[in-house]
Order: C-alpha cells, then structure tokens, then sequence
C-alpha cells in the first residue's frame, strides 16, 4: 500500500507543480487559417480515455513475439516507406490501444487513436535495449499532427473521428484516417469513406439501469396485483438510490506510475518520422534522431467495462486478400489474436502527461 500511496502522492505533486501552457492556436481545427506554430513540451493536456492492453495470448503471441509477427497496419503507409521510421527488432511483451477525446491541450481539443504494439529491441552506444513506442496514431486535427511529429517523432496523422454516446453509458468511436485511401499519395487531402478502425466501450452494468428499473416497477405496481405497502417502498426505495446518485460502476484513481512497480519501463522510444507534403501541412519533421518521452496518465475516475471490437464494414473488409486500398490488412476484430469483446478501461477526466522529447543521437536499429 505505501507504494502504491507513493506513486499517487507523486503524481499528484508532479501535475500541481506543472505550468500553464498558453495555446499555439485559437481555433484549432483543420480548417484554420491559422498557422501552424510550435507548442514546446512539456504538455499537459485533460481528457477521457478509453483502452485495452495487448498481452500474450491476447493480441500477442503466447510464446514470444518476433517481427513476423508484427501485422503491415502497425505502422502508417508513410513512415513504411523509410526504414529509419520503422526500425527496431519487434519483440512483443506488453503493447495497448487506446481511443482518447482531449478537452484541453497546448493545441485546443482533439480527438487520438494510438497504437502501441509493445516493445522494440535496438542498440544504443554498444548496448541491446528495448523499448515501447507508438507506431500508429491518428489526431483530428493538424496543429497537435504537426507538433506532436516535430517535439517527439510520435508518427502522427489525420482522421475524422465520429462519437456516439448512449443513455447507459456506452461510447462508440469510429475513426476514418485521411491517408488509407489513395496508393502512394501523401496528400492526405479527406477523410476514407469507411472507418479504419470502430469500437464500443460499454460499463460493466448500464448506467441508466436504476432509471429504467423504476419505470419498470412503477409501471407494473400501477396496473395492480400487489398490496399498497408494498407500492409504496419500493418505488420510494429506487427513488432513493436514483436520488442520492448511487453509481452501478464505482470509479477508482488510476495512474500509469503504476506500471513501473509492476517492471514495465512505459518510456516511448520513438524513431525518426520523415516529413510529408499533405494538404494540410501537418506532416512536420522532427529531427534525424530516436527521441524518448515520458507520458503519464492519472484519474481519479477509472472503471472497468467491455469493448466491442466488431469491425464489420471497416475499410477493407472483403477486398482481394482482406487489406484496404494502402495495403492494411482487415481482421474481423482490428488487431490479430484479439477477440471481439476484450476488457477495457475508462478514465474519465484525466491528466495526460508529455515531457520534452530527449535526443538519442546513437541508437542503431
């Protein structure tokens, strides 16, 4: 208990003694006639997260990972045309997607796909190291694109991302990537007709069951057959509970400094993105060098659900070999050896954080 009461009092202290950052834009949206200004780390940003581990056995291999293993839609069509962007020996281990709606940021909000497919395996000054990074990213807007390319060689692109929120709780994202549709073009000039990628976070229990419970008895004790004392307590007694915001999914703190008790090193060790000449000017450069980061994620708002990973009429499925037009492969569940219903993780109304990127001028890969 001490450490874990260790790493949230240090989260704590670290977000209090964070700045304020002023924003590099005012309206921060694709079509901005704003230009795009750099947004330095470290960055502090809000918002609501939802994700699922890779883990052996569950969209890794059981026995060990090797760079076979590692499916062509890791990595975006542009970065696969350098092997600078992709290099390092894939190795597996631990790895995680996750769908984030940013309210605040350096760069106003904004939507974010990422892909973590685990850890990396290169050599830096004589010596074999590994580490995780994100491969594949998509952002709904170009001022986060350019700056998260150029301040941390995280291989940022477009997309649209469309929401969906229901009475009982459930989140729907689908995410339509603005370079999965033409061959070799690094226009990236609209959005793809069908989405890439589609999930449905579900809480464990429907937040509007309460609600729908005292319809249900009220409506059934009106049309009779029980006595009048019991019409009286029990609609009173789901009045109550409704009331006073009694919550079916009890929310807990959560914060990613958890992971290095467990021995997980969550810093991403990036390689270089090359630049790109988009519509949008938003594929910027970051250097010729790997950069690491620290991120961090802390909420005092986490809760368990279910996501649905159904990807029945995403891009690409039913085509000649099951891969879309840049040569993404379809996997009826997004990510091979994933089943369609995993256990995922919400935080609401969390604190995301990214240090300054830190040259690592002798990494060979």
């Amino acid at each position: 208990m001490r450490l874990f009461r260790a790493a949230f009092t240090g989260i704590i202290a670290t977000l209090a003694a964070t700045p304020t950052l002023t924003k590099a834009c005012t309206n921060c949206t694709n079509e901005s006639t704003e230009p795009i200004e750099p947004a330095p780390a470290p960055w502090t940003l809000k918002g609501d997260i939802y994700g699922i581990f890779l883990l052996p056995g569950l969209g890794l291999p059981l026995l060990g990972a090797s760079p076979e293993d590692l499916p062509v839609k890791a990595f975006p069509p542009l970065e696969r045309k350098y092997q600078a962007s992709i290099a390092g020996e894939y190795v597996g281990k631990i790895g995680m997607i996750q769908v984030l709606r940013y309210t605040e940021s350096p760069v106003g909000p904004y939507d974010e796909l990422l892909i973590i497919p685990g850890f990396f395996e290169y050599e830096n000054e004589g010596e074999k190291e590994e580490g995780v990074r994100v491969s594949r990213i998509y952002v709904s807007q170009k001022y986060t694109c350019w700056n998260g390319r150029v301040n941390w060689n995280i291989p940022k692109h477009l997309a649209r991302f469309d929401w969906t929120y229901e009475a009982d709780g459930s989140t729907t994202v689908k995410v339509y990537p603005f370079d999965t549709t033409i061959p070799n073009s690094e226009a990236e000039a609209f959005a793809s007709e069908k989405p890439f990628f589609q999930m449905t976070f579900a809480p464990l229990l429907p937040e509007n069951l309460l609600n729908d419970t005292l319809s249900s008895v009220t409506s059934l004790l009106s049309s009779g057959g029980s006595s009048s004392s019991t019409n009286g307590i029990l609609p009173s007694l789901l009045t109550t509970l409704t009331s006073n915001g009694l919550n079916l999914n009890p929310s807990i703190p959560f914060t990613t400094d958890l992971y290095s008790l467990l021995g997980i090193d969550a810093t991403l060790k990036q390689p270089p993105v090359p630049y790109g000449n988009d519509a949008f000017s938003a594929l910027g450069f970051g250097g010729p060098t790997w950069k690491s980061v620290v991120p961090g994620q802390f909420t005092t708002q986490a809760n368990l659900g279910t996501v649905d990973l159904d990807q029945s009429g995403t891009d690409g499925e039913g085509s000649p070999g099951e891969v879309n037009a840049v040569g993404d492969e379809w996997y009826e569940n997004f990510w091979p050896g994933l089943p369609r219903v995993n256990v995922g993780i919400r935080m609401k109304d969390a604190t995301i954080t990214f240090s300054e990127g830190t040259d690592m001028p002798n990494v060979v890969a």
